[in-house]
């Protein structure tokens, strides 16, 4: 009965689509993206500059003098960095595509466990040589980001292996503060090379359709918005979601979660699909910006508007009653009908955003979109 129910809720969602609109003036669609750039990708990026700078400052001082209260609080500063990254993760375009900078902060998933393999042979070699500042970007991505330092911070043990004064012990945490230090240098650079200068990325967008300009259109700058908001729903509803769910409780794969070890895999799906919603209803949640005012206002279409404001209002509600870590919610009876929830809303909100915001809004849609990059 309860998969009728979903099949119920995403033939809701996804029915209903209308034919394309046809294109919208220039200065509509620079208008949703400059607001989108100002109120959206610059507080976040900014956000992330600031979380990234703060986690490599704790992780100069917990090295220094190493103890457990020390890593508790390096934990902490490590955490709020990674809730900054999701919370930003899903701006796929611009300056975080430059230097593989995506894929060094967060290599995931991990299917070969390149992660763990990479980490081990550091660990086994101690080249302290490769842990600086200048030499660190040129290690294996796989263990530049935050799925090392998960492992690093959050493994079996962890602390004690951080603590105990061994060589291994003052090498690991000289790596933790090496990829902190690579994570901050990168947050600088992209919040940097999106906000500062004649030929920032905010400018960029903003000249969308002039001569010479990057994007030809106003409207591509938008399509990049768009995969954006669509792909922060993508990446939960066919990675983040599925992998550890498998197919029955039997069938699950805790470990295969994002983040399983510090029990923050649902905390970060939470700030991908709070992120995507503040993209559509504006940063104040009131419709009065975003692609919502546009939707309504602009391409004049208030059902559709009304049918996004209730399935992200569904989705997040459902997301936040989930009240185990997400590795164990998959094999808990109760918690698991809940992701199995979780999942089709967020599959049928995925293919509404594909479907229909696209048509309403006169934007051509790529294939990357509904299949990924």
């Amino acid at each position: 009965m309860f998969r009728n129910v979903f099949l119920l809720i995403f033939a809701f969602l996804a029915a209903g689509v209308g034919p394309a609109q046809a294109g919208f003036d220039a200065a509509q669609y620079r208008a949703l993206n400059e607001q989108l750039v100002r109120q959206h990708i610059l507080p976040r990026y900014a956000l992330f500059d600031r979380a990234a700078a703060q986690f490599a400052a704790v992780a100069e001082d917990a090295c220094d003098v190493p103890s457990v209260d020390a890593m508790g609080a390096l934990r902490k500063a490590a955490l709020m960095a990674q809730d900054a990254w999701q919370a930003v993760q899903h701006i796929r375009f611009g300056p975080i595509e430059q230097e593989m900078r995506s894929t060094r902060l967060a290599f995931w998933p991990d299917v070969r466990d390149r992660v763990g393999r990479e980490l081990d042979e550091m660990l086994a070699k101690r080249d302290r040589s490769a842990l600086t500042a200048k030499k660190f970007p040129d290690v294996n991505i796989v263990v530049q980001g935050f799925p090392a330092v998960e492992r690093l911070l959050f493994e079996k043990d962890a602390v004690r292996m951080l603590v105990d004064g061994t060589v291994d012990a003052h090498y690991r945490c000289a790596l933790v503060r090496a990829i902190a230090r690579n994570i901050a240098t990168i947050a600088a650079a992209v919040y940097a090379d999106w906000s500062e200068g004649d030929d920032s990325y905010a400018r960029t967008v903003a000249e969308a359709g002039a001569e010479l300009a990057l994007y030809q259109k106003a409207e591509e700058a938008t399509l990049d918005m768009f995969k954006s908001m669509h792909g922060a729903i993508e990446v939960v509803a066919d990675h983040k979601l599925p992998r550890p769910m498998g197919g029955s409780i039997k069938g699950a794969h805790p470990t295969r979660a994002e983040a399983w070890r510090s029990e923050h895999s649902l905390n970060n799906i939470l700030r991908n699909l709070e992120a995507a919603q503040a993209m559509y209803l504006g940063e104040n949640g009131d419709g009065k910006t975003g692609f919502s005012y546009f939707v309504r206002e602009v391409a004049k279409d208030a059902g559709l508007d009304d049918l996004l404001h209730r399935a992200f209002a569904q989705t997040l509600a459902t997301a936040n009653s989930i009240k185990l870590p997400l590795a164990q919610a998959v094999s808990d009876p109760q918690e698991r009908e809940k992701l199995e929830m979780l999942r089709v809303q967020t599959a049928a909100l995925k293919s509404i955003l594909a479907k229909r915001l696209t048509a309403a809004m006169a934007i051509p849609l790529g294939f990357n979109a509904l299949d990924g990059d």
